[in-house]
């Protein structure tokens, strides 16, 4: 590879970024609705969001748009990561301490999942963590668990009482 062809390619992936966020709040806007049912606003002005249960699969947000839209992606790509709903909507997938078992846990992505959380307003931003999961028509409750703390949180990684790993559990609902 030339030696002037990495800045190209980061200048493509770039405009091919920023191309991707126009299409995404492009389709927002379009997809708005009608005033007499937007979000509840506060007394500051500042909109609520609601509580939500969505079903669907963690993606590729960029991917997806290359699959459904053509666009064009640089090889190497970083992961732009996104839920999309059994509906088909997609939304970008916050990433804070409660969300981060989406980025971290790679066997989150195989499976039909079931998150609860918020979208953000006026955005199609989704701050959300992982509930359950879903095989066979079977809904599995998913968390990690510290076997020597006895300690359930949806947060991978070390426990927050004694910093052992804690484990990924997914345990099948009674109903």
């Amino acid at each position: 590879m030339a030696p002037h062809s990495r800045p190209l390619q980061l200048a493509r992936f770039r405009a091919t970024f920023i191309c991707l966020v126009v299409l995404a709040c492009a389709r927002s806007w379009s997809s708005q609705d009608k005033p007499s049912e937007r979000e509840p606003v506060k007394e500051s002005g500042a909109p609520q969001s609601k509580e939500i249960r969505f079903r669907g699969r963690i993606v590729c947000l960029a991917e997806e748009m290359q699959r459904l839209y053509k666009a064009q992606l640089p090889a190497p790509h970083e992961h732009l990561y996104g839920f999309k709903t059994d509906d088909g909507k997609f939304y970008t997938l916050l990433r804070t301490r409660t969300s981060e078992a989406f980025f971290s846990d790679a066997r989150l992505h195989k499976l039909e999942l079931i998150v609860q959380g918020r979208i953000l307003p006026n955005t199609q931003i989704l701050d959300a963590i992982p509930v359950g999961s879903i095989h066979d028509g079977k809904v599995y409750d998913l968390y990690y668990w510290c076997t020597v703390c006895a300690i359930r949180t949806p947060i991978p990684g070390e426990c927050m009482c004694c910093q052992q790993p804690v484990e990924f559990v997914e345990k099948p609902l009674d109903n």
